[in-house]
């Protein structure tokens, strides 16, 4: 049986060294907005979606090396999203993590700028990238560039149906708001590790159903939180019963796991994950 939780804990702790690098140092002028940056990615997280990128570059037949930067790059773009949903104009949320959140602590101008100066960096980062293949960098700024349009047109949504949504908007919500990154964090690795279009179309395929997984198995985790004070949330369980939840989710699962088949690399990991997540619920 494949050690999940060590691999994971490994990786979370390369990815958290790396991500230390990679941002502004304290002393950075203006000092406050490298303070804010450093706030929004360094308090914690499970660092899944750069976990799925180095995964992504060995299933290609890479290794995790030749995508650190399209890692790093994903989960400060991650970090951005978090930044910027958390705003009082949004989630209005005073903590995340048990820490204070960025606009929280900075104030909400220092909170927007911070976001900004973390999409920005994300694209920096991907300039770093060694080419396996001609034209690998402008792939990548194509791929993340995808999933911040599609981001941002899954949180407007979000926030414009969150108490009255349809079968349509779920989906639309589901997929861009969550599953959209998921899908750029694979391809990015693959990408970076010189996988083949067929491989890279594959593990973007696992990616998706994941993605969709995901947000599903949140949902029904996170059903009956108190929100007292803050704005409704779209949930899948407006439209569906947690029965049919599970059973979406378990779908969701076994299609991004035959995604799998064939690739050149291990896929354990891969294969682990996404059932370890469906455990949650079922």
């Amino acid at each position: 049986m494949f050690a999940l939780d060590a691999y994971l804990e490994a990786r979370k702790a390369q990815v958290e060294d790396r991500l230390l690098a990679a941002l502004p140092s304290v002393d950075t002028r203006p000092t406050v907005l490298a303070e804010a940056m450093r706030h929004a990615v360094l308090t914690g997280g499970k660092r899944l979606r750069p976990i799925l990128c180095l995964a992504a570059a060995e299933a290609a037949g890479g290794a995790c090396d030749d995508a650190w930067w399209p890692a790093l790059s994903v989960e400060i773009f991650h970090a951005y999203t978090l930044a910027h949903d958390d705003l009082p104009c949004m989630d209005n949320d005073l903590v995340r993590r048990g820490q204070p959140t960025v606009h929280a602590k900075y104030g909400e101008t220092v909170g927007v700028l911070a976001g900004d100066a973390l999409q920005g960096l994300a694209f920096a980062l991907l300039g770093r990238v060694t080419e396996k293949r001609p034209g690998t960098t402008a792939a990548l700024v194509v791929e993340l560039g995808r999933a911040v349009v599609g981001v941002v047109a899954g949180q407007v949504e979000d926030i414009r149906f969150a108490g009255q949504a349809d079968a349509a908007t779920l989906t639309f919500v589901h997929q861009h708001k969550t599953a959209d990154l998921f899908v750029a964090a694979m391809r990015m690795g693959a990408l970076a590790a010189g996988g083949a279009p067929a491989q890279v179309d594959q593990l973007g395929t696992y990616a998706n159903h994941l993605g969709i997984a995901f947000q599903i198995v949140d949902d029904l985790l996170d059903a009956g939180e108190a929100r007292a004070g803050k704005p409704p949330e779209l949930s899948c369980l407006q439209l569906w019963s947690p029965a049919k939840a599970r059973g979406q989710a378990a779908d969701h699962t076994t299609a991004a796991v035959a995604a799998l088949s064939n690739l050149p690399g291990p896929v354990e990991p891969l294969v682990a994950l996404a059932e370890k997540m469906l455990k949650r619920v079922v």
